[in-house]
């Protein structure tokens, strides 16, 4: 095998896929001066809620629409959520956070941004009519950046449904609307268009790559997060929950929504108050080119540039590459890998402790290999 002049991406975990991912990501609660970031560019995570003012594509689509209709029937099932005393410490410290949530049931659930209630037992919720009760936090998915709360305490009249959409049908160009709190103006309702589909940027709390978001143009500003990216139909698309933001905390153009289908798959488990994990290989792995495939023998494969002490990868035995040598995954679980993205999503829809059969092109040869899978909050 040569040596690769492919960049590579890590895979951590699920692993990412890298050329989608930002180089910088601030994550922040609104009103919150607690943020977290890596090198890089940026994107600040509006940690509280959803759009700013009606600006934007307001005509997008084409000619002067008018969204009322829209706004009156999507505004009430989207609360403002603000936290109270941190708890996530040796010490509590007082903190003032803000941030967007939806109604999911009649019951009191309501989903939002996992850095919206990160640290925190119990928030206050605020509902479109002004009133004011107190919810828990429930079932929480770190590696999504997403999060159940859950209130006993709300009138019925308050609890208002949103109906939830289906992300995999969004395309890029899609007209979508967000409803929100940005920098505490509540029921902030902007506009905009789908700009891209499946980027990906690494979650605030692991790391962990949050692949598949929504890219859109609809303003979203610190204090969006865990609003609603609604479609003209008024069905929840995703969650906003971040910017990209290269020297401010405004809104530059472009935001980032976790698709209502990420969610929507743990439901169940976010209701009854689990914490959702997500399987892990743990290399670090390029897609080869058309010529170094044929050079290595292969028609495609994912080439294993580095495997993480204690991984599942590592307890499988794959060899990563040294002076250009080193395995090169062309399958998993029967199904032929193109790219180190397919490599990617494929562990994604797994399960920690499934196993998986690699198919593996070694010094010449091909064999199989068998990994157990890990979590991302593992020691590996």
């Amino acid at each position: 095998m040569k040596r690769f002049g492919t960049t590579f991406a890590t895979v951590l975990l699920s692993m990412a896929v890298g050329a989608a991912i930002v180089g910088g990501i601030a994550w922040q609660r609104g009103g919150s001066s607690s943020t977290k970031s890596t090198p890089g560019s940026a994107a600040a995570l509006s940690g509280a809620s959803n759009v700013a003012s009606s600006q934007g594509n307001a005509s997008a689509g084409g000619g002067a629409s008018d969204f009322s209709a829209l706004y009156e029937q999507v505004r009430p099932s989207i609360v403002r959520i603000t936290t109270g005393t941190q708890t996530d410490g040796p010490v509590a410290r007082g903190t003032q956070g803000l941030g967007s949530g939806i109604v999911l049931d009649t019951d009191g659930h309501i989903l939002t941004n996992y850095h919206v209630v990160r640290g925190f037992q119990s928030v206050t919720v605020t509902f479109a009519d002004g009133a004011v009760v107190q919810a828990d936090v429930v079932g929480t998915d770190p590696g999504d950046d997403v999060a159940m709360i859950k209130t006993s305490g709300a009138d019925a009249a308050d609890l208002k449904p949103a109906t939830l959409g289906d992300s995999s049908a969004v395309r890029v160009g899609t007209v979508v609307a967000a409803i929100g709190n940005p920098f505490g103006l509540d029921g902030s309702f902007t506009t905009g268009v789908i700009s891209g589909l499946d980027r990906t940027l690494s979650s605030s709390s692991d790391g962990r790559p949050i692949r598949g978001l929504l890219q859109t143009d609809a303003a979203v500003n610190p204090g969006n997060s865990g609003g609603a990216l609604m479609n003209l139909k008024g069905e929840i698309i995703g969650i906003n929950t971040a910017i990209e933001n290269p020297g401010g905390s405004g809104f530059v153009g472009v935001a980032y929504a976790v698709p209502i289908n990420t969610p929507k798959r743990f439901l169940t488990q976010l209701t009854s108050g689990k914490t959702i994990t997500h399987a892990r290989l743990g290399i670090a792995g390029a897609s080869l080119t058309s010529d170094e495939a044929k050079k290595i023998g292969v028609q495609y494969g994912v080439a294993v540039m580095t495997v993480e002490s204690g991984s599942a990868a590592d307890d499988a035995g794959l060899k990563a590459a040294a002076d250009g040598t080193g395995d090169v995954i062309t399958g998993v679980d029967g199904q032929q890998l193109k790219s180190f993205e397919d490599l990617a999503n494929y562990i994604d829809t797994r399960q920690v402790g499934d196993k998986v059969k690699l198919s593996v092109h070694r010094d010449g040869k091909d064999i199989e290999i068998t990994a157990t899978l890990k979590s991302w909050d593992s020691s590996a």
